[in-house]
């Protein structure tokens, strides 16, 4: 069958709208960068602290051990930095990164003051970026390992790290009383902002959704207007198209009388489908009601007329009271346009089977099936079909837009279109419909 392709989309992907990352894949450049420079900061404050809070908060300050520390953390982010400049950085990476953040800092206020270093507030910093940035599971795990952290701080001596401050008493179990707090408001900050992360992220590809189906109804409307005009100006030559098919039939030969019973029959259904195009395609559908076998069945003959040489079967298995939202017109332009495409696809196959129609009743529902033994659906158009403007068919020979204008006026009618591969080979075709009496 000949598909059609999409006109281009400046609609970004839903996962783009509001979505800073997703699970295992990259990870948004700009917010990397922030990342880099919040480690900056972070490390700069926690190294300008040490000679003060020897000073002021008598802390131990090791410095074999934190000025290692920060070197490493300096290295590490100088290597984030070009690895952000080279290539786009993972999900996996920034969690890596937050994690290494965590036990650098961790390490530093092991070596400087332990548990009563004020600064272990810088904890909290990573906890809360790692709830904006990174999945619910990632977060939990990183808030799991600063807590673990901070409560290892507490088994350090405090005379190697804070001797100002007895082991035990009331400042000791102030430090606990500040575990207990980090630990707690670290889970709920973990929590909320995943949440509400996740709500924003719902929003964004709810807003893409209708933004592209805002621009389908546009694009449909286009199509109506440029249906109008059509119309317009095809009225005359058509006219003129059925008074020499009346000339024609005057003549003896009984061959030119067929010929021109069938000009005489192809133009009064022309006129038929320009006037429904001059109604507009985007008119109110009413209350319409249509038996959907005998609708179908009208639906071949008139394709059939149309193309003596193509063979068509059709199989209906659903009584008279099953209908379907559409007008006996409706259906018979749908069906239209999927038989031509069965033949396009059957010619382009070399194919000698038929094209099977059939009409069946699924789980209350109507469902009519145009199934070809044709050249079958290309992977690549496997996710597009539907879609406007991309055609499998010679130049001038369609325009792609058949299937769109199939799936557009299904939609508007309640119901779906689902296209798969046929069995053994070609392509299959279903049109579903929410019937009554199915």
């Amino acid at each position: 069958m000949a598909f059609a392709a999409p006109l281009p989309q400046n609609t970004p992907p839903a996962d783009d709208l509001g979505a800073t990352e997703i699970d295992g894949g990259d990870t948004s450049p700009i917010l990397v960068r922030w990342l880099v420079g919040l480690r900056w900061a972070v490390f700069v404050l926690l190294g300008a602290t040490l000679p003060l809070g020897e000073r002021f908060l008598d802390f131990q300050v090791r410095y074999s051990v934190a000025l290692p520390v920060i070197a490493l953390v300096v290295a590490f982010n100088w290597a984030m930095r070009r690895r952000l400049a080279a290539a786009r950085v993972t999900t996996r990476e920034v969690a890596l990164g937050v994690a290494v953040d965590l036990v650098a800092i961790g390490a530093l206020l092991a070596a400087s003051g332990g548990a009563a270093n004020p600064f272990s507030a810088v904890f909290f910093v990573h906890v809360a970026l790692a709830a904006s940035l990174l999945p619910a599971r990632t977060t939990f795990a990183l808030a799991a390992l600063a807590a673990c952290l901070f409560a290892a701080l507490f088994a350090l001596p405090s005379s190697a790290t804070c001797p100002g401050h007895p082991a035990d008493g009331t400042f000791s179990t102030h430090l606990y009383g500040m575990w207990a707090a980090f630990v707690i408001a670290s889970g709920l900050v973990a929590y909320f902002l995943t949440r509400v992360r996740g709500a924003l992220d719902e929003r964004g590809r709810e807003i893409a959704r209708l933004r592209r189906r805002a621009e389908e109804v546009n694009r449909f409307a286009a199509l109506g207007t440029l249906a109008a005009g059509t119309a317009h100006e095809l009225a005359t030559p058509l006219g003129t198209i059925a008074v020499l098919a009346g000339e024609i039939g005057g003549a003896p030969a009984p061959e030119a009388t067929a010929h021109a019973a069938a000009i005489t029959a192809q133009v009064a259904r022309c006129r038929d489908i320009l006037t429904r195009m001059q109604a507009g395609v985007a008119a109110p559908r009413g209350s319409v009601r249509t038996a959907a076998a005998a609708a179908v069945e009208a639906a071949v003959g008139t394709w059939q007329a149309a193309h003596p040489d193509a063979r068509v079967t059709l199989a209906a298995s659903v009584g008279e009271e099953a209908t379907v939202p559409l007008s006996a017109g409706e259906i018979e332009a749908a069906l239209g346009a999927l038989l031509d495409n069965a033949l396009h696809a059957t010619g382009a196959g070399a194919a000698a089977g038929p094209i099977a129609v059939a009409v069946a009743s699924e789980r209350g529902a109507v469902v009519v099936r145009v199934e070809d033994a044709g050249s079958g659906i290309a992977p690549h158009l496997a996710q597009r079909l539907g879609e406007p403007f991309l055609t499998t068919k010679q130049p001038g020979e369609g325009m792609g837009l058949g299937l769109y204008l199939v799936r557009t006026l299904l939609a508007h009618a309640g119901g779906g279109l689902e296209v798969t591969p046929g069995d053994p080979r070609g392509t299959r075709v279903t049109l579903r419909f929410a019937g009554e009496g199915a």
